[in-house]
């Protein structure tokens, strides 16, 4: 026990230095996300209000505007519920609420710089298939929430709406550099409790892959085959909602598990995308909609999730690779798929 816990902690020291390093590295791609945020957040989110809250879910809307959005995940459900306060449909909010989870700009770039831009791309294109397979659900089921939704004190949070009405005023100013800084200090500041936890997470995991257990569990998921897929992409969602991690601190944990071979691709997509159903968003879910449409609409979620790994994997089937290849090797197998 005493040797597994030296090897946790070595791992886990190791992950935090790798995961500042790139941290330090996309110091420039902060900036990109702190002007991106600050140039469109507004407009988006007020897009987004006055889009006809009868008059279809303003699907599209909610995306553009969940990538401007928080990954925080107080915030962004804060969000995706005052859309339902103001009569918008469950699914607009819900499509907030996964775009805000899975697809901010920053965590794609953390993400890339962690496993591979491809593995990002497919999380974004894992998060399409989600919110359009929850979407059709929600028409489908015709779940309405019971009360309006509530919030709790500690979650009195907003979206910071501060904007620049022009790059020039944004770049050109000491109040737009000022505000860039500040953007990023915020959000650093709001996931470094989980992305710490998610760190010590990895470590126990990269310590537990040198075991001859692990390597036996491992071996139980099989090769890269449409059956292995579909136990990952099924099981990922319950370790996810287990870790009890946000969406930031979910990365270093499936940092791990792809290293140490305990989740295929199909899994990792949907253990990202089930941070949708983390047990305090449940909470509010059957807050909100009653125990059984919340338990009908965390079932949605899940299988959503599933979806989203499984649809990932099969978009990127199609032109006949996987996001386990070197970027090297995936580039040389698209250009020879592109003709080129």
């Amino acid at each position: 026990m005493t040797h597994f816990s030296e090897q946790a902690w070595f791992f886990s020291v190791q992950l935090f230095k790798f995961t500042t390093l790139f941290y330090t590295v996309w110091v420039p791609g902060f900036f990109v996300a702190a002007l991106l945020t600050l140039r469109f957040r507004r407009s988006t989110w007020e897009r987004l209000l006055e889009s006809p809250s009868t008059k279809g879910p303003g699907i599209w809307r909610a995306i553009r505007a969940g990538v401007v959005g928080s990954a925080d995940r107080e915030i962004s459900r804060q969000a995706a519920w005052e859309l339902l306060k103001r009569d918008h449909s469950p699914a607009t909010a819900i499509a907030y609420l996964i775009a805000s989870r899975n697809m901010t700009i920053h965590f794609w770039t953390i993400f890339a710089l962690s496993l591979g831009a491809e593995f990002a791309t497919g999380q974004v294109l894992g998060a399409l298939v989600m919110i359009a397979a929850v979407a059709l659900g929600f028409k489908c089921l015709g779940l309405k929430p019971l009360t309006a939704p509530l919030s709790a004190k500690s979650e009195e949070k907003t979206l910071d709406l501060t904007t620049y009405p022009s790059w020039r005023a944004l770049l050109l100013s000491f109040a737009g550099w000022w505000a860039m800084l500040k953007f990023i200090g915020q959000e650093v500041r709001r996931f470094a409790p989980t992305l710490a936890a998610g760190i010590i997470l990895g470590g126990i995991i990269f310590a537990a892959g040198l075991e001859a257990w692990w390597i036996t569990f491992a071996d139980i998921m099989g090769p890269k085959t449409l059956a292995s897929d579909l136990i990952n992409a099924l099981a990922a969602p319950a370790f996810s909602a287990a870790a009890f991690l946000s969406p930031v601190g979910n990365l270093p944990v499936i940092h791990a598990l792809f290293k140490a071979d305990g989740l295929s691709y199909a899994g990792i997509i949907s253990f990202c995308l089930a941070s949708a159903i983390h047990p305090r968003d449940v909470k509010v879910y059957f807050k909100t909609f009653g125990q059984r449409q919340g338990l009908i609409l965390v079932g949605l979620l899940y299988g959503g999730a599933v979806l989203g790994g499984l649809g990932s994997t099969g978009i990127y089937g199609i032109f006949g690779f996987r996001p386990d290849l070197p970027p090297v090797k995936l580039i040389s197998k698209l250009l020879s798929v592109l003709g080129f």
